[in-house]
């Protein structure tokens, strides 16, 4: 017949188990989910990318526009000035190339500016990837030596018990 000794030491050694496999559970999914967050994260980086490049293209399809329509107001201007005859051709062909280079490199500066933006909000973007890493807890996993102890201890104790039963325990 079981006493009520051998029944408590067989709870103990029980629960100690299944808390270490409950625990080691836990751990597992813990870095399961960590893996999904960073495949989030992952795929949140990667669509600001995505948005970064195509903006850069617009920023280049609008420089290429407003250079050409630099390009067809200036050569539309020294038209209208030589066949009106006013004056020296070449001081019209100097005066309006000279505000079409004004144009062309405020377009420049403009297309610059752009582009340092994006930059920058691809530095962003990378940051926020990190700074979700680095928020992600690594999983604890459950210690199988202090296990081992505390199922040790329990055979301990149930032996100390079991001695105290029969009257063989002594302090001394």
């Amino acid at each position: 017949m079981c006493g009520w000794t051998q029944a408590a030491a067989a709870l103990s050694v029980a629960t100690t188990v299944m808390d270490y496999q409950n625990k080691k559970a836990v751990a597992k999914q813990h870095a399961v989910d960590n893996t999904v967050a960073m495949g989030h994260y992952n795929e949140a980086y990667l669509n600001d990318l995505s948005k970064i490049d195509n903006e850069a293209g617009y920023a280049q399809r609008e420089k290429a526009l407003e250079e050409f329509k630099i390009k067809q107001k200036k050569a539309r201007d020294m038209a209208t000035a030589l066949n009106a005859g006013f004056g020296n051709p070449f001081r019209v062909v100097q005066d309006i190339s000279g505000a079409a280079d004004l144009d062309y490199n405020y377009v420049g500066f403009m297309f610059n500016k752009d582009m340092k933006t994006l930059q920058n909000q691809e530095q962003e973007a990378y940051a926020h990837m990190i700074k979700g890493y680095s928020s992600l807890k690594s999983p604890t996993q459950p210690s199988l030596i202090g296990t081992s102890l505390q199922l040790a201890s329990i055979g301990v104790n149930y032996k100390i018990e079991d001695m105290k039963r029969r009257g063989e325990y002594k302090i001394e």
